[in-house]
Formats: structure tokens, sequence, C-alpha cells
């Protein structure tokens, strides 16, 4: 049951003196225009436990154990890309209660996680580790003049976007149809591949290509190239 409003710290000290002075229950309730049960209980707290204010009140019982919610932070911990809807699914059917979305994020939080945006990151094999490693330990020794001869190359492509690219946009309620407040999407936009270099003394020339880059098509510069994933071009 719900508590009702709190009764004032100077109002407590009041019923309390006017308690020790001899005065009834029924009377300190008239002065104050309180229940006769509320005086009954903060006179049978104070006598009791010393205390003028009441204690905290017990909050909502959780749904899952102390053992539930270390099981559940294990497997948050495995599963970090899982949507909530299929966590509040794992949930109901390896703990067997009823629990909502909210109380999941709830949970999310008690176990000190929280969901953010994942950083984009290139995916790396095994095999592209071992080698990445490999050749780093095979150049460690290299002296600042040998790293003076290498050129550093790389391409990419570029898509070209139409229009604002932000995910937000400033409207008013009722301007969401407005064409002036659409993010323009294309399904096959438009790209180019280009190619950079840059060495000890500066950057190289940038090429826009056509197609694609492989390791040959890189020695036609005629420069001393390092290519990608551990392959080196003395």
């Amino acid at each position: 049951m719900a508590r009702g409003r709190a009764t004032d710290l100077v109002v407590l000290n009041q019923i309390i003196q006017q308690h020790q002075n001899g005065i009834s229950q029924r009377q300190i309730g008239r002065t104050f225009r309180l229940a006769q049960s509320t005086v009954c209980s903060i006179i049978k707290r104070f006598t009791t436990t010393g205390n003028r204010l009441p204690g905290k009140a017990p909050g909502r019982k959780l749904t899952l154990t102390d053992r539930e919610v270390l099981l559940f932070r294990r497997h948050i911990r495995k599963n970090r890309h899982m949507a909530v809807v299929d966590l509040v699914t794992w949930a109901r059917q390896n703990f067997g209660k009823a629990i909502s979305e909210a109380s999941l994020h709830r949970y999310i939080e008690r176990c000190g996680y929280a969901f953010y945006k994942a950083k984009r990151k290139p995916f790396l094999t095994s095999s592209n580790k071992r080698r990445r490693v490999a050749w780093a330990k095979y150049h460690l020794s290299w002296t600042p003049s040998q790293w003076k001869k290498v050129l550093w190359t790389d391409e990419s492509i570029f898509e070209v976007s139409y229009g604002n690219i932000g995910r937000k946009v400033i409207r008013k309620k009722d301007e969401a149809n407005d064409p002036s407040c659409y993010k323009r999407v294309v399904h096959k936009a438009s790209s180019v591949m280009v190619w950079g270099c840059l060495a000890a003394n500066g950057i190289g020339n940038f090429h826009f290509c056509t197609g694609t880059i492989k390791a040959p098509d890189q020695w036609r510069t005629g420069e001393v190239a390092s290519l990608p994933d551990g392959k080196w071009a003395p």
C-alpha cells in the first residue's frame, strides 16, 4: 500500500513533545488535523526505534534473483550485438518469468552496461592477424634510413551522396512530409576509385582510377611500394 503525504519534521517534533507532556493521541490528532492512527504510528516509531522520520520504503521486489542476474550478465557479454527483443525472448524462455523490455533495460544498467553505437572497424581474419604480426616482427629492427625508402600506398572507394546525409532534420511537428525535410537516398550511389601514396619526404600523386586496383597496377608508378596484408615490395 502506498504511503500518504509525509509529515513535516517540525510537526513530528511537536507531536513527540506533546506526547511526552501527557497529551492524548486523540487530542494531538485534532490539534494537527491528523488521523489518530497517524499519530499512533509516529509515537510508536519514536518509542521503539528512537527515530522521528520513517524509514525508506521498500521498493518493488526484483523479478530476477541474484543468480539469474549473473546468468543474464554472462549472456549479454557473450552476445553484445543481440537485439532487445531477442534478449526478452531469451530471458522469458530461460527464466520462465514474464519480463518486459523496460525491465530488461533496467537489468542491463544494473549489470553496468548500456547501449552504444558500435564503432566501425575492418574485419580481420585469424590469417590476416598472423600475417600482420609476422610483418611487424620482421621489420622491427629496421633503421630510419630504411623506412625512408618506403612508399606507402592505398586505394579506396568513395560514394557520391545526394542531399543532406545527416540523421536529423530541423522541422515542425506537421512537416514530416515536406520534401525539404526528406533524407535523400539512392539505391546504387555513384562511386569513384582513388589511389594515393606517401613517403618520408611527403605525399605523392593522387589518381582517379577506373575499375579496381590490384597489386600489379600499383607497380606501374615505378616507385617502391608497401602492399596491404603483409606483402612487401623492397
